[in-house]
């Protein structure tokens, strides 16, 4: 029990999950910060990446900024990806208990997990978007070793810089209120949904391939889940693009998108980029994905192990019980 405490046992289950998967998100984004980068310079069309490819890319970035420019934008990243990690893994694990609660005859499989994963997607992003937004905006800005002011966009010399967190958040909101701070939402939870729960599918249900023996083994769960990201990812990207176009659309010289919607934003990007900008930066999310789940995965297991945090698998369920009177009795967990 002592050491049970230690690590966080005597915490109730949501909080520990809570802060397992804020960890896990937290390190993993920092492991892929430059990719991050590279990939939103290249899904904006920011010109003076375009056509640059993956190292010259890096090589522009290294040039004009630094070592450090790698990491742009990475502390409002992190800033998001903890509160938005946390509540993504632990709603997606309480939805999950209290579909099964509610509905106690239903199948606990692959199809709960796709149920349970897009409401849980859907959550984390209406809750954390705000950051997502400051998080590209700061990313997208192109800021020369020893400058102070720099323009962000192409023709104009005199734009605004944002100088961190803080400055963006305030701006956005002194220039365009509440409604500024959620800008492109709709592509978000739009891609979301199907994205949070194809993963959380795919997982589970290549999971169910692999021998019992071996399921609580680091290397098939990283395998699955890199393979579930791959392919969540891949069937929901244009709608990523579509969402990084509209949060820099103020500063860019580009008005494709500006007024178009989600849709039609979709079909203007086909038409006048091409339908391969849709799928920019693409190859450099695969890069970044496979990293990213596996120290994901490794952090968070090593946080619920620390913690005391039962596997999915393991996971209490919460079942009422009837006393003699038909009144409820204290709750049995069962696995």
């Amino acid at each position: 029990m002592e050491a049970a405490e230690r690590g966080g046992g005597a915490l109730p289950l949501a909080v520990r999950e809570l802060i397992a998967g804020g960890v896990a998100g937290g390190v993993a984004k920092s492991a892929v910060a430059p990719l991050e980068r590279v990939k939103i310079l290249l899904q904006t069309r920011r010109a003076e990446f375009r056509g640059s490819g993956l190292v010259g890319s890096f090589r522009t970035i290294y040039q004009t900024e630094g070592p450090l420019g790698f990491y742009r934008g990475n502390g409002a990243s992190v800033a998001r990806i903890v509160p938005y990690a946390a509540l993504h893994y632990m709603a997606y694990e309480e939805y999950r208990r209290w579909i099964i609660l509610g509905f106690p005859n239903v199948e606990q499989g692959p199809v709960l997990d796709l149920v349970a994963g897009s409401i849980a997607g859907g959550t984390a992003v209406v809750s954390t978007y705000p950051l997502d937004l400051v998080r590209t905006k700061l990313a997208y800005q192109l800021q020369v070793k020893g400058a102070v002011n720099v323009s962000l966009r192409e023709s104009k010399p005199s734009e605004q810089v944002y100088k961190g967190i803080l400055d963006c958040v305030k701006t956005i909101y002194r220039q365009n209120g509440l409604k500024g701070l959620y800008r492109g939402m709709a592509p978000s939870l739009y891609g979301i949904f199907p994205y949070s729960g194809l993963k959380f599918y795919f997982y589970e249900k290549m999971k169910t391939h692999v021998p019992e023996e071996h399921r609580k083994d680091i290397i098939p769960k990283l395998a699955c889940g890199s393979v579930a990201g791959l392919l969540g990812q891949t069937i929901t990207y244009p709608l990523d693009v579509v969402r990084r176009q509209m949060q820099v659309q103020a500063f860019s010289s580009s008005n494709l998108v500006k007024g178009k919607g989600t849709f039609g934003s979709l079909v203007m990007i086909a038409k006048h980029q091409g339908w391969k900008q849709l799928f920019s930066g693409l190859s450099i999310n695969y890069l970044k994905v496979v990293p990213s789940v596996a120290i994901g995965f490794t952090v968070y297991d090593s946080m619920k192990d620390w913690l005391n945090v039962p596997s999915r698998e393991q996971a209490a369920v919460v079942v009422p019980v009837l006393s003699e009177d038909g009144s409820n009795a204290a709750p049995v967990h069962s696995s």
